[in-house]
């Protein structure tokens, strides 16, 4: 029989020994999960933070692009009104852009106008030419920026008071688009709005006409499913100017059909992108 001292000491050896290296591998184990919680931890926070500021990105974006366009329709309107509606209206012959660049516009602090060209009335559709002296409808561009540099155009037609041409002496007969839709992206109104005039027989507009005209996606043409909407109109000498219309779903191929009683046209095609 061994003596009592050698076995105790023995007993002892093993289990300190093994003692003291689980616990150097439980203390490992334990850093190494503390580091990646911290890690999962931290690419969550930025995620959300990314998310976050996208969102309100996109909203900046969205209340940006709905003022412009509430400025254009107010703009275009007060224009129509000193060019032609007012008492002694503004109306000149063969206007060009500076000429009624003069114009005074009440607009929000920050937003600025341009009138950026002036088509003619010809008889048959709006051009660039002008015969001197001619009182004939006028088709006006106009740009406002925005304050931070964003920039929407809108389209309209004025005449003169003392227009004694042909245009509205006969029924309206017909629709055509005189400014034609140009995409931008899903979501954001149109980047050019289009213009519709209701004509005549022999294609001149009915300048006395008040009817209103249904837009909406040409069937068939675009992305299945995506729809037109957000769309004003305001109609001078038998022009329908748009404003706001705007695609939800991005493609290619689109055209619009405007449909004013039995009468209707369809557009150009064009493209949104996302």
């Amino acid at each position: 029989m061994k003596p009592l001292p050698e076995i105790l000491s023995r007993s002892r050896a093993v289990p300190a020994f093994s003692l003291v290296d689980r616990r150097r591998s439980e203390a490992g184990d334990t850093l190494i999960e503390v580091m990646m919680t911290l890690v999962v931890a931290s690419l969550c926070a930025v995620a959300f933070l990314v998310a976050f500021s996208t969102s309100i990105s996109a909203s900046a974006e969205h209340r940006t692009m709905v003022s412009m366009d509430t400025v254009l329709r107010s703009v275009s309107e007060q224009a129509i009104s000193q060019i032609q509606l007012q008492a002694n209206p503004l109306f000149t012959p063969c206007a060009t852009p500076a000429t009624y660049n003069g114009l005074n516009f009440a607009v929000p602090i920050g937003y600025s106008t341009i009138m950026t060209s002036v088509l003619y009335w010809n008889g048959t559709s709006f051009s660039s030419t002008c015969t001197t002296g001619s009182t004939s409808p006028q088709l006006i561009d106009l740009t406002v920026t925005g304050p931070l540099g964003t920039t929407s155009s809108i389209s309209f037609a004025v005449d003169d008071t003392r227009y004694t041409g042909s245009a509205g002496i006969d029924t309206a007969s017909q629709l055509a688009f005189t400014t034609q839709p140009v995409g931008g992206t899903q979501g954001v109104p149109l980047a050019t709005q289009p213009t519709i005039t209701v004509e005549d027989s022999s294609g001149s507009p009915v300048t006395s006409d008040s009817s209103t005209v249904t837009l909406v996606i040409t069937s068939g043409t675009g992305t299945s499913g995506a729809t037109l909407s957000g769309c004003s109109q305001t109609e001078s000498q038998g022009a329908i100017t748009f404003s706001g219309c705007t695609v939800n779903e991005s493609g290619a191929g689109y055209t619009l059909t405007a449909t004013d009683g039995t009468m209707t046209a369809v557009s150009s095609q064009f493209t949104v992108s996302q």
